[in-house]
């Protein structure tokens, strides 16, 4: 089988530390506190991508409105405005909806974009409603296969499961399938806190995701220490460790 073509994130020492860059299709967890930089990167791979490598990029925001990220991308030279006149990217903000409007309305927006890089930020928020969900579910009606899997085959649970992490997997599952099957490289940003032992809150996404790129702010005297470290990713040959970043003029640098 002839390997899928490498995907340069266009961020400046982290590509490096990639060999080169991601196959395409891959789907990477962007997880980091408040203020830790996901939202920069993400931009910077949508800009990048469309600017530099004329692919068409898609940005889903459920809590930034959308003036508000071009304020912030123009600040290092992205002009989303001249970039959403010719196609080339796209931002669009979801209102709060259930986990299956939100499936439903994202699914929307790439059959009609037809994106090749995509960012959910944040993927915690989609989480959130898979959370909501679950404290609706009938488990007295629902075959746990369907619940799991998608394909129900008739048993039916009465032993008491953890239904949360069961709907958030699931919704993960599906997410990530649909992304595979249309070969976009996407980014989901997940808010966690800095002494989390896990990258995201519903502690099943950086297990379903191809990747996970930790983003860490760490206060050292009267400075602000970033640091970015690449905990996994799948069919990449990756260079391990803890290596810093700043926010340079054309954004994110990573010192190798």
């Amino acid at each position: 089988m002839k390997p899928a073509p490498k995907v340069k994130l266009g961020v400046p020492g982290l590509d490096s530390l990639l060999g080169g860059g991601v196959p395409a299709g891959t789907v990477m967890l962007l997880p980091g506190c408040v203020g830790s930089g996901k939202t920069i990167l993400s931009l910077q791979f949508i800009a990048i991508g469309a600017k530099k490598y004329h692919e068409r990029g898609l940005y889903v925001t459920f809590e930034e409105r959308e003036v508000k990220l071009r304020e912030q991308a123009i600040l290092f030279g992205w002009d989303f405005e001249a970039l959403e006149k010719k196609k080339m990217v796209r931002l669009i903000r979801l209102p709060a909806l259930t986990m299956g409007e939100m499936l439903t309305d994202l699914e929307k927006a790439i059959r009609s974009f037809k994106p090749q890089r995509l960012v959910i930020d944040s993927f915690t928020f989609m989480s959130l409603a898979a959370h909501t969900r679950s404290r609706v579910v009938d488990i007295d009606k629902i075959p746990v296969d369907e619940l799991l899997y998608g394909e129900p085959k008739g048993t039916i649970v009465s032993a008491p499961l953890d239904w949360n992490t069961i709907v958030v997997k699931k919704m993960v599952t599906d997410l990530v399938l649909l992304l595979e099957q249309r070969n976009i490289t996407t980014i989901l940003t997940s808010e966690v806190s800095k002494n989390s032992d896990w990258y995201s809150r519903d502690t099943v996404s950086e297990f379903a995701c191809d990747g996970v790129i930790l983003l860490r702010s760490t206060p050292m005297g009267s400075e602000l220490h970033r640091s970015i470290e690449i905990v996994k990713m799948r069919n990449a040959k990756i260079k391990g460790g803890i290596y810093s970043f700043d926010f340079a003029k054309n954004g994110i640098v990573v010192q190798e």
